[in-house]
């Protein structure tokens, strides 16, 4: 106990001069990342690793390093390039770059040291440091005033490291040792952060909202599609960006385009009682025409022309309100009497006080940092509630109207019965095919091989035995691939034993370490249980193909009435869901259910594919199961 207290002022020392160095640190950091280089913020990881040993040897407290694991070193092609994504290298000196820099800048723990260095001089290193400082004071008190110092120094040296503690482990720690409070201060910082991040894009949407206006006038409507379909990106950017901040899905809201003209038969086209040469004009008519009926695009333009008076009030006086009372009302007032603290000074004056602004004279003094720590924590409590008000406003406007949603379901609805009347044909197709090309073709010569026999059973008996031998082996290789050709249709497994069966056969097939996870309390419609089989079996097979990796994962769930599958590989990363592609078709053939697919393959992998199908369960199944194949 006694070396606990006797060592604390000069831990705290020693932490606090730590703190100190993180914010020059960071600084230089800061100035050279505007340079556009940010590779070296992992040499700054050595200062973060530091304070984590030392407060695993001297508290006890194991902080565990949070950062992402390093990318792989680059692979060539069979070709000798080396590819990430679209991207085609010959050297890879410049991806590995690449590779690095963004493995550093989208490290999350990277960004958590960097706000751990910026705010622990000011509030854990400056805890830390209390007791050197009261022990230091000592010397310039008179003898009978030092004593109480240097004792309270070595008093409060233990607390002032556990606060030191409790401040840094959740910066320097992992999402999972975050304790409920500071759980919910991340929530809250980060809706603040977005708040502020919302004042920035609505003064970018000003300049839309000028060239819109005046594109309306006659003489310049002809600019207003083009201008409109530039803005329609920025809007679809922001409701995704809604999307990701509130939870609540903002669909695109536009109606779906009109079909492109047709030719007459002398190559002409008609608009109306005109005939035009070209379909050009026709076309940027029809584009007109469609943007001006459309009523996104009327919401579009009123949302940016009152967003900018909706963030002021939600958004921008809020943040000014919290930021200009915790630190020019609270914080300021701390410092201000650090002079008093560490020597028999006055405290500065000129800081601000409640009193000096105009009708609010008769507010005394000492509750100017009493208010503003209150203002100030009650507009960071506000923070989510601010967000989701703020979510709630932009899905008034920029989301679709009921008869714009209709019309998008009528479209997708005509969209995946082709999708599906084209499938089944080309599906049928493919059985007539491998029934000509397979089993037809062996019964064809075990009939032949039996008239044979027919003819020769008496005059030569060994030639028709040996023709007997053919004809069973023909047959019994027509049974072969009208087994393979059924488990094509509709595997036998699937029907008897259910998804999470027949994707672990699928899974003792591969030739890849798969591991399967299923959690499904019943079974699922055939139709759809049918399509997500082909749909895993096709990613497997993509796995296999393309993404080099040696081991992967599946996992099947059912909740809140939608099937939700995850493949997941450690593969190279890289992939896209291209038109045309193996991840176009799947998603096709989900879409035909409702389903939905995403896609998350950043380059260097790993590569993680969800399926999610809305649907039901029937047939209650208690067991859940995990294995690997």
């Amino acid at each position: 106990m006694l070396r606990r207290h006797a060592l604390a002022p000069v831990r705290g020392l020693v932490l606090s001069g730590l703190s100190l160095v993180g914010f020059a640190q960071v600084i230089v950091a800061f100035v050279l990342s505007f340079t556009g280089v940010v590779v070296h913020f992992q040499l700054e990881r050595w200062l973060p690793n530091l304070v984590r040993r030392l407060m695993g040897a001297w508290f006890g407290v194991h902080v565990p390093q949070p950062y992402r694991p390093k990318p792989p070193p680059p692979t060539p092609e069979p070709d000798g390039w080396y590819r990430e994504g679209n991207q085609l290298y010959r050297r890879t000196w410049l991806l590995k770059y690449r590779r690095r820099r963004d493995w550093i800048h989208r490290d999350m723990a990277t960004h958590r040291d960097h706000m751990w260095e910026l705010a622990t001089p000011f509030t854990g290193g400056l805890a830390a440091g209390v007791p050197a400082l009261l022990i230091a004071a000592a010397v310039l008190v008179p003898w009978w005033a030092a004593i109480p110092l240097v004792v309270t120094g070595f008093a409060v040296g233990p607390l002032a490291l556990e606060l030191y503690v409790r401040w840094s482990v959740p910066f320097l720690g992992t999402d999972d040792v975050l304790g409920p409070f500071w759980a919910w201060a991340k929530t809250q910082g980060r809706a603040a952060g977005r708040l502020a991040q919302a004042c920035g894009m609505a003064l970018l949407d000003i300049p839309y909202a000028l060239f819109l206006v005046v594109s309306i006038f006659p003489g310049v409507v002809g600019f207003f599609p083009q201008i409109m379909a530039e803005y329609r990106l920025v809007a679809n950017a922001r409701r995704r960006q809604l999307t990701k901040w509130t939870g609540v899905p903002i669909a695109e809201p536009y109606l779906p385009p009109p079909p492109p003209p047709v030719p007459r038969p002398d190559g002409t086209y008609l608009a109306g009682k005109r005939l035009h040469d070209r379909p050009d004009e026709l076309i940027r008519n029809q584009a007109i025409c469609t943007t001006y009926k459309d009523k996104a695009t009327w919401r579009d333009l009123l949302w940016l022309v009152l967003d900018p008076i909706v963030v002021i009030v939600l958004c921008l006086v809020p943040v000014l309100l919290g930021t200009a009372a915790f630190f020019g009302y609270f914080w300021s007032w701390v410092w201000s009497w650090i002079p008093e603290l560490l020597s028999s000074a006055r405290p500065r004056e000129g800081w601000a006080y409640l009193d000096l602004l105009p009708g609010l004279g008769w507010v005394p003094r000492w509750a100017t940092p009493v208010i503003g720590f209150v203002v100030a924590a009650a507009v960071f409590a506000a923070a989510s509630a601010l967000l989701r008000l703020y979510g709630r406003w932009g899905g008034l406007l920029l989301a679709p109207t009921r008869s714009a949603e209709l019309a998008r379901r009528v479209a997708q609805l005509t969209e995946t019965r082709t999708d599906a009347i084209d499938t089944q044909a080309a599906e049928l197709r493919r059985i007539e095919r491998d029934l000509h090309d397979g089993a037809q073709a062996r019964w064809v010569a075990m009939g032949l091989n039996l008239g044979a026999v027919e003819r020769l059973i008496d005059q030569d008996p060994q030639a028709a035995k040996k023709l007997l031998a053919n004809a069973r082996n023909a047959s019994a290789e027509a049974l072969v691939e009208l087994r393979d050709l059924v488990r094509g249709i509709h595997p036998p497994v699937l029907s008897e034993r259910g998804l999470g069966d027949a994707v672990r056969a699928l899974a003792l097939d591969s030739a890849l370490d798969v591991h399967v996870a299923v959690d499904l309390p019943g079974r699922v419609t055939a139709p759809v249980e049918a399509a997500v089989y082909f749909a895993v079996n096709e990613l497997l097979t993509n796995v296999g193909k393309h993404a080099r990796a040696q081991r992967a994962s599946i996992d099947i769930r059912h909740y809140n009435e939608r099937l939700r599958v995850t493949v997941s590989d450690d593969g190279h990363g890289g992939a896209s869901v291209s038109p045309g592609g193996g991840l176009d078709g799947v998603r096709r053939r989900l879409a035909t259910f409702d389903g939905v697919l995403m896609l998350n393959s950043p380059p260097g992998g790993p590569t993680t594919v969800t399926l999610e199908v809305p649907c039901a369960l029937s047939s209650p199944r208690t067991s859940t199961s995990s294995e690997t194949a």
